[in-house]
């Protein structure tokens, strides 16, 4: 009876024992595998992200100043050329005659004037002596001024009809590229009318026209004020960017109907990479923020309070920052305003098995990988 009484009570101890022990192996996790990256220093640029489109400094058409058959045609289209390159020829031989009949009609006159000044001269000393009429004396000097006018003339005369074929060799008057040709050898064109023979357009250096949001306009005023801004753009569909270039000016006025407010910067295009009508993606740097905190963007996440990242301490556990602050994007990484300090490792992998205090396990290998890649960005710059 007595050994029954001592079983029935030292079976529930081992059964109580026996679940304990389940309890404790229950709450022993694993260590959760992440990747991590150190958090790193750099300056970096800030801007204002926009986007625009390249521009010519110089857009000319080409327009005939005279009338007349067009005999030549001299350049290739979209071809570069320079300034002074013979374009067209318009049939000179009327605007030769022309240059010849008034050279001509000069040369007469010239002779005439010279006459009649020295039958001036030799009447000159006459009315001193009173051998001819004040009247015959006023025409003779009336009749010298009159000829030395219609020399003036025919000078300016001669002068028109040089020019005039000055223009049948029409010339480029800026370095450029060729159009399209809108006229053909042989037709029949108006001076000052119709149709232009073909553009030109200057690409290098190139405009960059774009906008910003009137409330950013206080900024970069300022900014502008103290040094040049520059400008990044990266065009679609090119992979030679991103390029660089100088903001050159702000525009008079803001475009009521949409907040904005239009800006232009000069782009130097020496590899002719960039071409008028482009769309590119702009970056204005307005200021540079000297030793900014980065980290890989997949480090930071959003949640119920805002943003937060886990930071891995010395003993292998997660450490949650859900107070982190965020700046711009530089590349692959965020700017870390508030929240994590450099050097510090942060989970870029597997956040979501993640809980305060939780031990973890950095995968082999991982932590040098991200952190590269991290710095990686700071070797990038763009082309001048």
């Amino acid at each position: 009876m007595c050994a029954l009484v001592f079983m029935g009570a030292f079976i529930p101890v081992i059964l109580l024992m026996s679940g304990c022990s389940k309890k404790e192996e229950a709450q022993e996790i694993p260590p959760r595998p992440v990747k991590v990256a150190t958090a790193f220093t750099k300056d970096v640029p800030i801007y204002i992200d926009t986007f625009g489109n390249l521009a010519t400094p110089n857009n000319v058409d080409i327009v005939c100043q005279v009338t007349g058959q067009i005999k030549e045609v001299y350049f290739k289209e979209g071809k570069e050329i320079k300034a002074g390159t013979p374009l067209f020829t318009i049939d000179p031989r009327e605007y030769q005659a022309e240059l010849n009949k008034s050279k001509a009609a000069l040369a007469a006159d010239q002779v005439d004037a010279k006459l009649k000044f020295e039958i001036f001269e030799r009447n000159q000393k006459l009315i001193d002596k009173k051998l001819i009429s004040q009247q015959d004396y006023d025409t003779y000097k009336s009749d010298a001024a009159a000829a030395q006018a219609q020399v003036a003339l025919d000078q300016a005369a001669v002068e028109l009809a040089q020019i005039n074929l000055n223009y049948c060799l029409i010339t480029s008057p800026i370095d450029g590229v060729t159009g399209k040709r809108l006229v053909d050898p042989g037709n029949i064109v108006t001076a000052n009318s119709g149709n232009p023979l073909v553009n030109i357009k200057s690409i290098d250096p190139i405009y960059l026209d774009f906008s910003i949001p009137e409330r950013n306009l206080p900024e970069v005023k300022a900014a502008m004020a103290a040094t040049t801004l520059k400008v990044e753009i990266s065009p679609a569909g090119d992979s030679n960017g991103p390029y660089s270039g100088d903001l050159k000016m702000i525009d008079n006025t803001i475009d009521d109907t949409t907040g904005t407010i239009s800006l232009r910067a000069i782009i130097p295009n020496p590899d002719r990479n960039l071409w008028p009508g482009q769309f590119a993606d702009v970056k204005l740097i307005v200021s540079t923020a000297k030793d900014a905190v980065l980290v890989p963007g997949a480090a930071v996440l959003l949640g119920q309070k805002g943003m937060y990242a886990y930071v891995i301490t010395g003993d292998n556990k997660a450490d949650l920052r859900d107070d982190i602050e965020v700046g711009q994007a530089e590349g692959d990484n965020l700017i870390i305003k508030k929240g994590v300090k450099a050097g510090e490792k942060v989970v870029t992998y597997g956040q979501m098995g993640l809980s305060p205090g939780a031990k973890v396990h950095v995968q082999a290998g991982d932590e040098k990988k991200e952190a590269d890649a991290s710095g990686a960005d700071a070797k990038k710059e763009p082309n001048k």
